[in-house]
């Protein structure tokens, strides 16, 4: 993650509403990085499988 997105969420007190939408949203684009990272693997994997064979 970024570490502007942690300085942020440092300022936004516990109790405000926006705090909990933020993480969210961070917890979505971490599994959304995840997902790509795991897409580019697979399909490399598969690229040299083929091309192997």
């Amino acid at each position: 993650m970024d570490k502007q997105f942690f300085a942020e969420m440092r300022k936004i007190s516990h109790e405000d509403e926006l705090r909990s939408k933020l993480l969210l949203h961070g917890v979505k684009r971490i599994l959304e990085e995840k997902q790509e990272k795991r897409k580019k693997g697979l399909l490399g994997f598969l690229r040299r499988k083929d091309n192997n064979l």
